[in-house]
């Protein structure tokens, strides 16, 4: 079985719905991160997203998005790092990483191919 990590939200119903799908349905054993308690520091962003776009992980759909007037606005790479540093409600949920993909949002059938 792959090293599978697992960054989310615990209050997240969908992160949940996940969680259980990759313990119970695919058997797997996750090195879990609840990021809205143990936030991650901008070290840990960089090296979690290395070799991606960290903006692309942004969620334009949370409420903190929202309220910070983030919609439509272009923002540097740095600038999406402190942005989740400061507001972890803006990475999008949950993350999984197993081997070398990662895999944000809840997407069956994109996990059971990755833990294949």
């Amino acid at each position: 079985m792959k090293s599978i990590r697992f960054f989310w939200k615990s209050t997240c119903t969908t992160c949940r719905d996940a969680r259980s799908f990759l313990r119970k349905d695919l058997g797997a054993e996750l090195d879990e991160r609840d990021y809205a308690r143990v936030p991650l520091s901008a070290a840990e962003l960089k090296d979690l997203f290395a070799g991606r776009d960290p903006r692309d992980f942004l969620n334009p759909r949370s409420p903190a998005f929202k309220a910070m007037g983030l919609a439509g606005k272009s923002l540097t790479v740095e600038q999406a790092f402190a942005l989740m540093v400061k507001e972890p409600n803006l990475i999008k949920r949950p993350i999984v990483v197993a081997g070398g993909e990662m895999i944000a949002g809840f997407d069956r059938d994109r996990l059971r191919a990755a833990l294949r």
